[in-house]
């Protein structure tokens, strides 16, 4: 069998595991896909939102930029580096990752809501305080403000690239 259909099925093994919430298999099934074909933006990807589950950010986070690197031309891959920023309470940068995406992609509706979900619960008195109190930095990086109109509200889900 050659790399690229070993990946595949490696690749297949994950989502299987990912959706048995078996969350160390599917990272091990996605890094074996990798370990074949290391160009594929799409095990990287998967491997994200596999560590994003499983609550490994920064893993999440290296496998989303990896995911952009590689391809910078597809949405999901903001979308997992938001996220990811966004479960580490990284607000600000999580916001700037998805506004980034909607450059790219104007109105993809994954990563505006990912944008609404992030200032909904980043502009809280809570965290403003806790701003307000640091010094309003808190380590992240500032961000031009974007007016974005949704009424939908985002739960985080793990979605499977195929």
């Amino acid at each position: 069998m050659d790399k690229i259909a070993l990946s595949l099925e490696h690749k297949n093994a994950g989502n299987a595991a990912l959706q048995k919430q078996d969350y160390v298999a599917a990272v091990k099934a996605y890094t074996d896909a990798i370990n074949c074909d290391g160009t594929n933006h799409v095990f990287y990807s998967n491997r994200s939102a596999a560590h994003l589950a499983a609550k490994n950010l920064e893993s999440a986070l290296s496998d989303a930029d990896a995911t952009i690197g590689l391809k910078p031309d597809f949405s999901k891959g903001y979308g997992r580096k938001g996220a990811a920023l966004h479960s580490m309470k990284r607000y600000n940068d999580s916001k700037d990752a998805y506004e980034e995406g909607l450059v790219r992609f104007p109105g993809d509706k994954a990563l505006t809501d990912g944008v609404t979900a992030v200032v909904k619960e980043r502009d809280t008195p809570e965290w403003e305080r806790n701003q307000a109190k640091q010094g309003g930095g808190g380590g992240e990086s500032q961000s031009v403000t974007v007016t974005v109109t949704v009424t939908v509200s985002v739960i985080h889900s793990v979605l499977l690239d195929h």
